[in-house]
């Protein structure tokens, strides 16, 4: 259960506290966006709550479920691959990611956390793909202010992909101009501490 917990944690603090809009939303289940079909975030947040629960499996049939209702929804394919992070089904785990960038092409979360799934299997040629796509949709977000909320944290989301990318210097440099600019950001200084190598291995508790 301590094992459990100190997965999920990572999990949340680098794909849910460091890439804000995650789509990894296991703590919170319900989807901001209304144009879903009500019954399926309905199911996902059960599934949620069975996930929380350790009712894996069932929760697993419940996003399933949930996909069923409606085939655009993304959140439950996220939601099941903190699962299979945690069960160790790389490849499962892959495939729901690549589902989640299928059904919400404009989520660089998503292609973050897809191409660190790809690392972690050793195609490091896909991933750094996937790590250049979400900064092409970071630097988006920060040119057009109007268009994306918390500029400066994807600023933050923007510097880790850098690093992921294999550009340290240039992502952490970015991070420390943002703990300049707010100093009172304390878990800006655990992210300087850590490496592209840290950050996979962390989240995936190798």
């Amino acid at each position: 259960m301590i094992e459990r917990f100190k997965i999920t944690k990572t999990i949340n603090l680098i794909i849910f506290f460091l890439i804000f809009i995650s789509i990894l939303q296991s703590c919170n289940g319900q989807d901001k966006k209304p144009e879903y079909n009500p019954k399926a975030i309905e199911m996902n947040n059960k599934a949620v709550e069975y996930a929380q629960t350790f009712g894996e499996d069932s929760a697993l049939i419940l996003y399933d479920m949930a996909i069923e209702l409606d085939e655009t929804y993304y959140l439950p394919h996220a939601n099941k691959i903190n699962i299979y992070v945690f069960r160790k089904q790389f490849d499962k785990a892959v495939y729901e990611s690549e589902m989640v960038i299928k059904k919400k092409p404009d989520l660089a979360e998503g292609w973050v956390l897809a191409g660190m799934l790809y690392d972690r299997q050793g195609d490091n040629e896909k991933a750094k793909k996937y790590y250049e796509k979400s900064i092409e949709i970071f630097n988006d977000r920060i040119a057009n202010p109007d268009k994306a909320d918390m500029i400066s944290a994807n600023r933050l989301n923007r510097a880790l992909s850098y690093i992921l990318l294999g550009q340290e210097e240039k992502g952490k440099s970015e991070m420390t101009l943002l703990k300049k600019e707010g100093p009172e950001n304390i878990m800006i200084d655990e992210f300087l501490k850590m490496s592209k190598e840290d950050y996979i291995n962390q989240l995936f508790g190798e």
